[in-house]
């Protein structure tokens, strides 16, 4: 199945309800839209990853993780 969704790694299990599915879809469209507008949350989501990225970038110790992917 094609998507632009990147589904968690317990969303195909077969433990998994079509309830727990259906609930991370509704809250994963609700971040992608709150993203896309100008909300609290997509700015405090963005101060995150630049504090993230000044943090790595300061470190010299620290190896990213794409490397090991």
């Amino acid at each position: 199945m094609m998507s632009d969704y990147h589904f968690p790694s317990w969303f195909w299990d077969e433990e998994t309800t079509d309830q727990d599915r259906h609930d991370w879809m509704i809250q994963e469209r609700c971040r992608r839209q709150a993203m896309r507008q100008q909300t609290a949350y997509q700015r405090r989501v963005e101060k995150q990853v630049k504090r993230k990225q000044r943090r790595e970038k300061a470190d010299s110790g620290m190896v990213s993780v794409e490397e090991y992917r």
